[in-house]
């Protein structure tokens, strides 16, 4: 029989590993390739800085955006990302390349085989979706999304790239900061973080839904337009380009890039079996 010895020595070794794999890495892009901006970016209206700022691409997607003097507040599929700090356009005849410095790989075991996630600030709009008073409709429901464009394109090299068909980089699904929020335009952060590394059901059709459906729907996701970089031929990404034609008709926004977390992640897995042989070998010899 393992002793407890060898099982608590195991355990140690892989929460340590862990641990170092967590401070080694994360899940969003690390580096900005190549930013052109292309014309028609715009300024915002609080600074009157330019939306250039390329590295708001990187690190986690935004959840609280301005405050509420501002006309800001949690992020939501209502209420978007929209200071120059916190999204970068891409203009007319515009592109952005970011890169990872972990690879982003082709990984059977993320939600619905997506295993890459962009983030723009698009959001969702009804017809009854406020009072007569502009103040929030609960029962409102959704009738489609403000999307902005931008094509997505892949790497694994940084030299060839892939176009991405039949998605937009500033499109669905918008941002959803907090899985606790009732008001859309809430002023204060939630208290429960969604999951920037958990893809929406790509089945999700948001029509005729309330903002309380589509949050429950969400399933604890924060959003963003999912691919799957093995339907492209890749078993591996370690850059991606979101470019905007010249006549697009739009500017999109991107706020982030995010590497899909596997369920369950392997060592999570293994720790938690370990964990549970252990205390099955406890209570037996307790039991004696």
């Amino acid at each position: 029989m393992i002793s407890s010895r060898l099982i608590l020595s195991l355990v140690v070794l892989i929460t340590l590993n862990m641990h170092l794999e967590s401070r080694a890495a994360d899940p969003w892009a690390d580096n900005v390739v190549q930013y052109i901006s292309g014309t028609g970016i715009g300024n915002d209206f609080v600074t009157g800085d330019p939306y250039s700022d390329a590295s708001t691409s990187l690190g986690e997607p935004t959840r609280f955006t301005s405050d509420a003097a501002n006309y800001g507040g949690a992020v939501t599929p209502l209420q978007s990302a929209f200071r120059a700090n916190e999204v970068v356009s891409i203009g007319n005849g515009g592109s952005l390349t970011v890169s990872f410095d972990e690879p982003v790989t082709d990984d059977p075991q993320n939600p619905f085989g997506i295993d890459l996630l962009v983030f723009g600030n698009s959001f969702l709009f009804g017809d009854d979706i406020f009072n007569p008073d502009w103040s929030f409709n609960p029962a409102g429901t959704f009738t489609g999304v403000a999307s902005e464009g931008g094509v997505v394109e892949l790497s694994d090299d940084g030299i060839n790239f892939v176009l991405v068909t039949g998605l937009e980089g500033d499109g669905l699904y918008p941002i959803n900061a907090y899985d606790d929020i009732v008001d859309p335009f809430a002023t204060v952060a939630g208290s429960v973080p969604s999951d920037f590394t958990k893809p929406v059901d790509p089945a999700l059709d948001i029509v005729g839904k309330t903002f309380a459906e589509v949050v429950t729907a969400y399933n604890g996701s924060g959003g963003g337009a999912g691919i799957d970089i093995g339907a492209w031929g890749l078993s591996q990404v370690t850059h991606v380009r979101v470019s905007n034609a010249i006549g697009a008709g739009f500017i999109p926004e991107i706020d982030g890039f995010a590497d899909v977390s596997a369920v369950p992640e392997p060592s999570t897995g293994l720790l938690g079996a370990l964990l549970a042989s252990l205390g099955m070998m406890f209570r037996r010899r307790t039991s004696c």
